[in-house]
């Protein structure tokens, strides 16, 4: 329990404050190890992303804010801050750092729309690296996804260590994995039927907002899909999510009629894997992981 009460709600709305009062708790203690009045425009203008504050010589993350958003520290003039005490630099040799995954893409990643915000909306997260790691892509590029296959497993064959990897392919070959399709947000939506979940996007984690022109959905199997579809046309389409609960069924099948219906191929880049659009494949492949 933290060793402070909600404040009790004002019988008016409180005029907007210029100079916030901000307390800092340290998380590990439970205890107000500072505070100090600060200038509205000398915070963020969400604690949604991960934040690094610098307190006298220390520097200390913020774990929690409350409240989270510059509109609403400004209406009551007071924010708490729970910190956790940044862990010191170490520098270690280059030459020793290993990377933990064999490959990543070279496309860049889809910007944040502006004024866009992830607080309390359902979205699919992923780490910046997960970006097109599992996707489908065009039956056209059946070429260019051997060549990238072939360079991934050089690098489980040449520069594997036990604990990862010494270097890392970029993979460049196949900038737009759908472009030839003309798949359509509609079409998967319909394809996927009324019980599966659309959420309002995909998410970076630790960055603030949602990936413009996005999309994501959650299917009752427990697979995750998001991607972008500028204009309603899907450009992207990847999975968040492979592990199914006990109801793979049918789920897995429709995904494997649809991906058949538009002759994509689902390019697993981290595993080197390229599943065929066949329901048994997508079976073997969806149950297993």
């Amino acid at each position: 329990m933290w060793p402070f009460k909600p404040r009790p709600a004002s019988p008016t709305p409180p005029a907007d404050h210029d100079a916030i009062r901000v307390e800092f708790f340290d998380h590990a203690t439970g205890q107000c190890f500072a505070q100090t009045d600060l200038p509205l425009d000398r915070l963020p203008e969400s604690f949604e992303a991960n934040t690094t504050m610098h307190l006298g010589d220390q520097d200390w993350n913020v774990i929690e804010a409350r409240p989270m958003t510059a509109t609403e520290f400004r209406r009551t003039g007071t924010l708490i801050l729970i910190m956790r005490m940044a862990p010191p630099v170490t520098l270690i040799d280059p030459s020793a750092i290993l990377f933990s995954l064999p490959t990543i893409t070279n496309d860049a990643l889809p910007p944040i729309a502006p004024g866009s915000s992830k607080l309390g909306a359902d979205v699919i997260e992923i780490h910046e690296d997960d970006w097109r790691q599992i996707e489908w892509v065009s039956g056209s590029a059946r070429e260019a996804i051997a060549s990238e296959l072939d360079l991934i497993r050089l690098i489980y064959d040449q520069e594997r260590e036990a604990s990862g990897f010494r270097r890392v392919h970029l993979r460049q070959l196949i900038p737009a994995p759908l472009a030839d399709r003309q798949l359509r947000l509609e079409d998967l939506r319909h394809a996927l039927g009324p019980h599966a979940t659309w959420l309002a996007g995909f998410a970076y984690r630790g960055v603030a907002g949602i990936a413009n022109a996005s999309f994501a959905v959650r299917v009752i199997s427990s697979i995750e899909l998001y991607g972008v579809a500028p204009n309603g046309i899907v450009e992207t389409l990847c999975f968040a999510n492979t592990s199914t609960n006990n109801l793979p069924l049918p789920d897995v099948e429709i995904l494997a009629r649809l991906a058949a219906t538009h002759d994509l191929l689902l390019a697993d880049w981290c595993a080197a894997a390229v599943i065929p659009p066949l329901a048994q494949e997508y079976i073997e492949y969806f149950i297993r992981t």
